[in-house]
């Protein structure tokens, strides 16, 4: 199995058949079919002549002969994908998008191979743990035609199938089995994900979980059976699992039809995740009785139309951070995240964005854009807001990402409240 690392919006994937890090005519047209399945009339996606770069998109896209992993461009100069990579996990476990609790150890150890690898390891290893400690078995309603009384007698169907087989009984009753739908489920995600392992031990894993699955019936997942999964005191050491193999299987499995090319993904648009993962680390900063988060906060409005006296044009900044007043919460500090390289200063609709936020909240006194720390980062620039009062400012600021506690620290200094 070919696999071919690049970073987002830096890097080309290119067709050269002879080279190992390049696509072949055949892996490109597959790769296509697949984007303009997924991703049809979304912007994530920059193509040149028989080459194509991924923008805002991280993750892996598997096909039958290659992988793709994108990772996020932060390491511009070492080329090295584990400093990317370590970056990406942090931020995929903080957000529950990956829902295991990944320490530095287990996530230096993650970082030394591709995501496919990553996905396939932790859920093989949390499945097989889980199912260790008890395959979860539930009540399903059976009907049979037996020799004895059970449950309760259908008399219809009695009659009909036993008019002259006076020993039997048509049969309605509940019995307790591990062909439920969340076993179904859990086994649907491991068999679209085996084909690409290669790890022995892995290899051993999933024949044994498959032993344990043996009268686990094969189904097609959708919405309705889905919705029928419910976590309990019983299945609750499943939960974690259950999640990864929700995100396997809603990385849109795919069939060209003529060469049966199955293709899956665990992709990310990284304004999303960028977003996300910078919430959940300001909820860790802010102290519940002192502050108050909103998150895209939608308060205020730009304009007063005159005719109408309504306000017009929604702003909607990422974070807002108030204080707490008396109970009441005075905006002081807007954060907007934004996923692109800041190195060479910012572009000047952000800037017009944050004086918009700054002068509509008349409280705040910081306006900050937030970019992810890369190498060689330039003095970040910061701005004072002419004839304020109180006297506003609009800055950029960076944070990095290679660990949750280094980001919070950032967060805290940047803040500067605790």
């Amino acid at each position: 199995m070919k696999t071919i690392t690049i970073r987002e919006a830096y890097d080309w994937l290119q067709v050269e058949n002879q080279r190992p890090s390049s696509l072949t005519n055949v892996e490109w047209d597959h790769l296509i079919q697949y984007l303009e399945q997924k991703y049809q009339n979304e912007n994530v996606v920059e193509y040149g002549n028989k080459r194509i770069r991924f923008i805002n998109l991280v993750g892996v896209i598997q096909l039958k002969t290659v992988r793709i992993e994108i990772l996020p461009k932060l390491d511009l100069e070492q080329n090295d994908p584990a400093l990317n990579r370590r970056s990406l996990l942090n931020m995929l476990s903080v957000t529950k998008h990956l829902p295991v609790s990944l320490n530095d150890q287990t996530r230096s150890h993650y970082e030394k191979v591709d995501l496919s690898h990553i996905l396939a390891f932790i859920y093989i290893s949390e499945l097989f743990k889980a199912v260790k400690r008890g395959l979860y078995r539930g009540y399903r309603s059976k009907t049979e035609n037996i020799k004895h009384l059970k449950g309760r007698l259908l008399v219809s169907q009695h009659i009909r199938k036993n008019a002259f087989m006076s020993v039997n009984a048509y049969c309605e009753y509940d019995e307790l089995s591990a062909n439920v739908p969340l076993n179904q489920l859990l086994k649907a995600a491991l068999k679209v994900i085996f084909p690409y392992v290669r790890n022995s031990t892995l290899k051993t894993q999933t024949w044994m979980i498959y032993e344990m699955f043996d009268e686990v019936e094969d189904v097609f997942i959708n919405t309705s059976i889905i919705e029928t999964i419910q976590i309990n005191r019983q299945n609750k050491h499943y939960e974690a699992v259950l999640q990864l193999a929700l995100a396997i299987l809603h990385s849109s499995s795919m069939s060209t039809g003529e060469n049966n090319q199955i293709a899956y993904s665990f992709l990310f648009k990284m304004n999303d995740l960028y977003e996300w993962y910078v919430g959940e680390c300001l909820k860790r900063v802010l102290s519940p009785g002192a502050f108050k988060l909103d998150l895209q906060h939608k308060g205020r409005k730009l304009l007063i139309d005159t005719h109408t006296g309504r306000g017009t044009v929604q702003l909607k900044p990422d974070f807002v951070v108030s204080k707490l007043v008396f109970g009441e919460p005075i905006p002081v500090v807007i954060l907007d995240t934004k996923w692109k390289n800041g190195r060479y200063g910012p572009n000047p609709s952000d800037t017009y964005q944050m004086y918009a936020y700054v002068t509509a909240y008349k409280s705040a006194e910081r306006c900050i854009i937030l970019y992810p720390k890369n190498d060689n980062e330039l003095l970040l620039p910061k701005w004072r807001v002419p004839d304020s009062s109180p006297v506003k400012h609009i800055e950029i600021r960076t944070i990095r990402l290679d660990k949750v506690q280094h980001t919070i620290a950032d967060l805290r200094e940047i803040l500067s409240f605790q």
